[in-house]
C-alpha cells in the first residue's frame, strides 16, 4: 500500500511574542525557504539584458547593469530614458504519488523604468576623467506569482496527526494556529500529558471509536483489512503572489575609455502572499463508517523594505575585451509578517478562526560577488557572468538590538546547516544583422541553495532566452522571450517521522514550474 503525505507550505514561521523559543526542524526548514525567497534575484530588467541571460557584468550601458555591476554606468555615451514591461505566464506541474495536477497563472509586470544622465568631459582630452554618468532606475528583481495543486487518494496519514505532535516546547507557539484551533473546532481530543509531562493530543476525532491508546495503527490497519487502500483523500491548493523590486541610484566614471568605476545604492521592496487550502475527505471512521471532510486554510503575508550598496569596476585592456568585478553588500531588510489560519467545525458548518500574528524582524542577505568577461567586436559580442553567494551567511535579527537576540542568533546558527554557497552562471550573445537590427540569446542557471536531505531535496533553476533589438542613434526598441524553469522536490510534511503508521516511508512531491515571459523595452537617447 502506498503511503501518502500532506503538503504543507504555509506553516507559521515564528510566533508573535517576546519570549525566547526553541526550534523544531520544520521551523528551520521554513525559515530557510524564506531566506531563499528573500535572496532571490532574477534581474527582470530591460528586454536586451533578459534576452542575453542578464550577463551584463562586463558590458554596461543598460539600466539592468547597475543592479549587477554599477561600473557599467561608466560606459554610457549619451543621456537615456527607458521603460519596459512584459507578460508572464507561469505553469506548474505537480506529480504526487502518481497523481498529476497542472496550474497556470498569468501576470503583467512592470519591469524597468529609468533615467541615465551622461555628462561628457572628453572634448580635447585623451586621458583622465572622460565622462560622468548619474542614474536613477527601478528594476524588478523577482516574481513570486505561482499556483500549485497537490492531490492524492487512499492515504493513511492526516494533517491532524501532525497537529497532535508535541505542543510543549518546540511547537508551543503554533498551538493557537494548529492544535488549539483544531481542538476548538472538534477535530482533536485532549490534550494529555505523558510520563514526561509533555503535552500531546493523543487522539483525533477520526479514531475515537478505537480509544486514545489504540490510535493510528489500530484504526488504520483494521480498516485496511476491510479491503480499503487507506482512509483519506487529500487535496491542496497553494496560491503565491508577490514580487521583489529595487529602486537604484547610481554613479559611473569613465577613465581614459579604458577603466570604468561605478557605485550604487539600492532600495528594495518586497511583497509576498501565500494562501494554502488543505482539504481532507475521510471514509469509514468514525460516526458509523460515515463520510466526512474538513478544510484547513493558512495565510501568510510578508512585506519588507531594505537598502544595499554595490560597487564595481570594468577594465578594457584592448578594444575587444572587457573584464569586470562587482561586490554587492547585504541587503538590510526590515520585514513585517502576519499569519492566520482557519478550519471547518467537526460537526457544524461553522468556521473557526485563529488570531492573526503580527510581528517584525530584520533579515540580512549574504554578500554577493560577480566576476564578468565579455568579448566585443563590430559584428557582435559574447558575455559571461559568474556570481557567488554564500547562503549560510544569511542572518535573522531582532528589530531592536537586545530584544530576543538569542532567539535570532540561534536561528541564524541553525541556518548554517541548511543553506550553502550558491553559484550562478550567465551567458549572453548578440549578433549584429544589419546596421540597426540585432539578434540575441542567453542562458543562466544556479545551483541548489539548500543542503540535500532537508525540506528541499532537489532544486534546479535555469532560464533560456532570446530576442531582437532595433537601434538608431536616438531611439531603440528591444523584445525578449525568457523561459524560466524550476524543478523542486519537497518533503510533503514538515516533519518526516511523526507517524505511527509508516508502511512505505516518506517520499517527496515533484513540482516543475515553467515561466514564459515576454518583455518589451523602449528607450530614447539625447
Amino acid at each position: 500500500m502506498n503511503k501518502k503525505y500532506i503538503y504543507i507550505i504555509g506553516s507559521l514561521l515564528m510566533a508573535s511574542g517576546a519570549e525566547a523559543q526553541m526550534f523544531n526542524r520544520n521551523d528551520i526548514e521554513e525559515m530557510a525557504n524564506t531566506a531563499i525567497r528573500f535572496n532571490q534575484s532574477d534581474y527582470e530588467g530591460t528586454a536586451r539584458s533578459q534576452a542575453m541571460g542578464s550577463a551584463f557584468g562586463a558590458l554596461g550601458a543598460d539600466l539592468t547593469s547597475q543592479s549587477i555591476n554599477p561600473a557599467g554606468l561608466g560606459t554610457y555615451r549619451a543621456t537615456e530614458i527607458a521603460i519596459g514591461f512584459g507578460v508572464n505566464i507561469n505553469k506548474n506541474l505537480s506529480n504526487y504519488y502518481g497523481y498529476k495536477d497542472e496550474d497556470t497563472k498569468g501576470t503583467v509586470p512592470f519591469n524597468v523604468i529609468g533615467l541615465t544622465l551622461n555628462i561628457d568631459r572628453s572634448e580635447g582630452k585623451t586621458s583622465g576623467a572622460m565622462a560622468h554618468t548619474f542614474s536613477i532606475s527601478y528594476s524588478r528583481l523577482a516574481d513570486y506569482n505561482r499556483t500549485a495543486s497537490y492531490e492524492d487518494k487512499n492515504a493513511y496519514n492526516s494533517l491532524l496527526d501532525y497537529f497532535c505532535f508535541d505542543y510543549d516546547g518546540a511547537r508551543q507557539d503554533k498551538y493557537d494556529f494548529e492544535a488549539g484551533l483544531a481542538k476548538d473546532a472538534g477535530w482533536l481530543w485532549g490534550p494529555y500529558k505523558d510520563e514526561n509531562d509533555t503535552i500531546t493530543f493523543a487522539t483525533n476525532s477520526w479514531e475515537m471509536p478505537y480509544g486514545k491508546d489504540m490510535l493510528d495503527m489500530a484504526a488504520r490497519e483494521d480498516f485496511d483489512e476491510l479491503g480499503s487502500y487507506g482512509l483519506i483523500d487529500h487535496r491542496q491548493n497553494v496560491k503565491e503572489r508577490g514580487y521583489k523590486g529595487e529602486t537604484s541610484f547610481g554613479y559611473g566614471l569613465n577613465i581614459s575609455n579604458m577603466v570604468y568605476f561605478g557605485a550604487s545604492m539600492g532600495i528594495q521592496s518586497l511583497s509576498f502572499r501565500q494562501k494554502v487550502h488543505h482539504r481532507e475527505d475521510y471514509y469509514g471512521v468514525p460516526y458509523n463508517n460515515a463520510y466526512d471532510s474538513f478544510t484547513y486554510t493558512s495565510e501568510l503575508k510578508q512585506d519588507g523594505s531594505g537598502v544595499n550598496f554595490n560597487a564595481g569596476i570594468i577594465v578594457k585592456p584592448v578594444n575587444a575585451l572587457r573584464v569586470g568585478f562587482a561586490v554587492h553588500s547585504p541587503t538590510f531588510l526590515s520585514i513585517n509578517e502576519r499569519f492566520k489560519s482557519d478550519i471547518d467545525g467537526a460537526e457544524t458548518n461553522d468556521i473557526y478562526y485563529s488570531r492573526e500574528s503580527n510581528y517584525e524582524y530584520r533579515y540580512h542577505t549574504p554578500f554577493k560577488f560577480v566576476f564578468s568577461m565579455a568579448g566585443v567586436t563590430p559584428w557582435g559580442l559574447i558575455s559571461f557572468d559568474y556570481e557567488r553567494e554564500n547562503g549560510n551567511k544569511s542572518k535573522y535579527k531582532a528589530t531592536i538590538d537586545g530584544d530576543d537576540d538569542d532567539y535570532y542568533d540561534d536561528l541564524t546558527d541553525y541556518l548554517k546547516d541548511y543553506m550553502k554557497v550558491v553559484h550562478r552562471l550567465r551567458v549572453g550573445v548578440e549578433a549584429r544583422v544589419t546596421n540597426n537590427l540585432y539578434v540575441r540569446g542567453g542562458y543562466n542557471a544556479q545551483t541548489n541553495p539548500q543542503e540535500h536531505g532537508v525540506q528541499v531535496t532537489k532544486y534546479l533553476h535555469d532560464a533560456i532566452s532570446g530576442g531582437l533589438g532595433f537601434r538608431k542613434s536616438n531611439f531603440f526598441m528591444d523584445l525578449a522571450y525568457i523561459c524560466r524553469r524550476t524543478n523542486v522536490d519537497r518533503w510533503v510534511l514538515p516533519d518526516h517521522d511523526l507517524y505511527v503508521y509508516d508502511p512505505m516511508g516518506n517520499q517527496p512531491a515533484a513540482s516543475k514550474s515553467k515561466s514564459h515571459n515576454g518583455t518589451l523595452t523602449l528607450g530614447f537617447r539625447f
